[in-house]
């Protein structure tokens, strides 16, 4: 008999338990978060970590081959072509080292590895920090800028350069016209005014 009731009192102790602290839930005095976190980076910093690495390397030496073979076969309406993509290349990336223009193509390159990181980080969403225009104060806002620029693997330490380039505003990108450097060098090399 006393084995019973001992039983039957373990049993009730388990069923009163399992109804106080359902499976899944958070122990006695913890709190669920339920704070939504969104991972941001600056993207003049991403730009500058992609222009030190391998990933920029790759296709600028694809496009000094083109470029080359252009020339050595005399093929100057190629030539000109890729003088435009060349100049208008330069500009996408001033727009995005010294404004704040989309970096997503450049993203694209590792979007494999951003769902670790933002496993590691605990962050719902990762996205530029420009195109935050509006967050709930209840959203908390984790800078991952550091961590996204290793992704591409810089060839070498870009720590201070970072901290210049987020020392500085970006610069408006309605601002952000073709240098006349560029346009001049583009003219004087095809014989244009």
């Amino acid at each position: 008999m006393k084995k019973t009731v001992q039983i039957s009192l373990s049993v009730f102790t388990l069923f009163v338990l399992t109804i106080l602290f359902p499976a899944g839930s958070s122990t006695f005095g913890q709190k669920p978060s339920s704070v939504v976190k969104i991972g941001t980076y600056d993207s003049r910093i991403i730009i500058f970590a992609w222009s030190r690495s391998d990933f920029f390397k790759q296709p600028m030496m694809k496009f000094k081959q083109q470029n080359d073979s252009a020339e050595k076969a005399h093929d100057t309406a190629r030539v000109k072509e890729l003088s435009i993509r060349a100049m208008s290349f330069q500009h996408l990336l001033h727009q995005t080292v010294f404004s704040n223009g989309s970096c997503g193509y450049v993203i694209a390159l590792v979007k494999d590895k951003l769902p670790e990181l933002a496993k590691t980080t605990g962050v719902s969403v990762i996205l530029s920090k420009w195109e935050v225009t509006f967050s709930d104060p209840s959203i908390e806002i984790v800078d991952l800028t550091s961590q996204v620029a290793q992704l591409f693997q810089p060839k070498e330490n870009i720590d201070q350069m970072s901290k210049d380039i987020s020392a500085q505003p970006p610069i408006p990108i309605d601002e952000m016209g073709i240098e006349t450097d560029m346009l001049d060098g583009y003219c004087i090399r095809f014989g244009k005014k």
